[in-house]
């Protein structure tokens, strides 16, 4: 099926410029000549300089029990009502063809496409391929070629969702993107161009898998939503599927939270629904603002209710759409408990439409930062702004009872001066001091020209073909289980 290419220090092409359609298969065994199928399958097409064009991912339903769910955590459960391939072979295709496919370990995914694109007939041929596990071997010096490990050289981070199509996907994209744009020479591809491939008509029938729930800092869904594929044409959600999901998301929420097990058979169902990334944020948006129309319905959101729409919220992944609400609250409670708490102020207008505009701008500044706006003069004012020209009577009886008078100029330096003393109190633990360190902590953390640690594994010269049997074909030549201790790590 796959013709091999290579990433080399020698002459070749800019791969930059290059499509690839990094790919990998999650299986129900080892062997597909022993009846082992695909259970899952991920596609992200993505140029070489590392821009993602488009992501693909589905369960497939393997038409027999799944046996070894303990190495990819898929179910009969997660495959029931999946698209079986031939289903989402024209949609494979569409992916494949045009591009170089690329896959970490890639001959064990081969082993299973040829298996079930020949039971439908289709034997497929010259499809131009990088393995990046052989690509690492050929120029990085290491104790192990596994793709988390590689992964993790290369981007200084443990790859998330492991041993799910989609996650593995990513995980080799970042691999290979890594080699092509930050290796430390130049690296070419030296291969077959690009092919289209058979024409196979699309379904659009999908059922992602958000694999490796986490609840995380920003909650179950937001982690269920990323770990969709984010598709450049995403399909409709199946309706029966949506509505299930829908009324499963509200029994979820009405106690406010989402817990594990809630999680988990959303993630289920959404997979049923054939959910996408952008379907999966355009169907939380939509019901959240739902439930904001109905809080809003009697004219007046309760903070009760503003609650409950700020745990939903927050639970969806779709804060932006209330913080309006959450601002307008914010706002009444800085103004009831500012800086200015307990002010209460008496301005007195003046006649002049100058000194009446300064005059309300200093007010609302007060206002907005916890005084209270009076017309009469009690006991419990605190002062009385009025120009020097008024002849109010009100200003006769704040002196006789002892309040201070000012003119504006003198109220604002007041005003001013009592908000920035606030703002300037740290509480107990302030510190500016620990403020500078912690800035220049981050700003060593992100110094530009580091030298990548990976590059310390570099190998002086790139293996020759030779090289490469010794070291990685001739000792396993023998191996009688006809696999790659990598075969669970693709």
């Amino acid at each position: 099926m796959f013709t091999y290419g290579a990433l080399t220090r020698g002459a070749g092409i800019d791969p930059r410029a290059l499509t690839f359609a990094v790919l990998d298969v999650e299986t129900t065994g080892l062997r597909p000549e022993r009846g082992a199928r695909v259970c899952e399958i991920a596609v992200v097409r993505m140029r070489g300089d590392g821009e993602v064009l488009d992501e693909y991912a589905t369960l497939i339903s393997p038409a027999s029990p799944i046996r070894n769910d303990v190495y990819h955590g898929i179910t009969d459960t997660h495959v029931s009502g999946a698209p079986t391939f031939p289903q989402v072979a024209g949609d494979v295709l569409a992916r494949l063809g045009n591009a170089i496919v690329v896959g970490h370990n890639l001959e064990y995914d081969q082993r299973f496409l040829v298996a079930e694109f020949g039971r439908m007939g289709l034997r497929l041929q010259g499809v131009p391929a990088l393995c990046t596990m052989v690509a690492a071997r050929f120029h990085l010096d290491r104790y192990t070629y596994r793709l988390p490990d590689i992964a993790t050289l290369v981007t200084d981070e443990w790859p998330a969702a492991q041993h799910t199509a989609l996650g593995d996907t990513r995980a080799t994209g970042l691999v290979l993107a890594a080699l092509i744009n930050q290796a430390p020479q130049r690296l070419s591809w030296y291969g077959p161009a690009p092919v289209p491939l058979p024409a196979v008509p699309p379904t659009q029938v999908i059922a992602p898998r958000p694999g490796q729930l986490r609840r995380g800092s920003e909650g179950w869904l937001a982690t269920l939503t990323a770990w969709l594929p984010l598709m450049a044409t995403p399909p409709a959600p199946r309706s029966e599927g949506l509505a299930r999901y829908r009324a499963l998301l509200a029994h979820a929420l009405a106690d406010g939270k989402i817990v594990a097990d809630e999680a988990e058979q959303l993630a289920i169902v959404a997979a049923r629904a054939g959910l996408t990334q952008t379907t999966a944020r355009q169907v939380h948006e939509q019901f959240l603002a739902e439930a904001r129309r109905r809080a809003e319905a009697d004219g007046t959101v309760t903070p009760a209710e503003l609650r409950e729409l700020q745990r939903a919220a927050k639970s969806l992944a779709a804060t932006h759409l209330i913080r309006d609400l959450e601002e307008a609250a914010a706002a009444a409670r800085s103004r009831r408990n500012g800086p200015l708490k307990g002010w209460r102020i008496v301005p007195i207008s003046s006649d002049q439409e100058a000194t009446e505009a300064k005059l309300v701008e200093l007010v609302d500044l007060a206002a907005e930062h916890g005084a209270t706006v009076a017309t009469n003069v009690t006991k419990t004012v605190r002062l009385v702004i009025a120009a020097d020209e008024t002849t109010d009577p009100r200003i006769k009886r704040a002196h006789n009872a002892g309040i201070n008078v000012v003119n504006i100029e003198h109220a604002e330096r007041l005003i001013t001066a009592a908000i920035a003393s606030a703002s300037a109190d740290q509480g107990l633990f302030g510190s500016r001091e620990g403020e500078k360190v912690a800035a220049e902590l981050a700003g060593e953390k992100n110094q530009a020209g580091r030298r990548p640690a990976w590059y310390e594994f570099w190998r002086a010269n790139q293996l020759t073909a030779d090289q490469y049997r010794m070291l990685f074909i001739e000792p396993y030549k023998d191996a009688d289980d006809g696999t790659d201790d990598d075969d669970w790590d693709v």
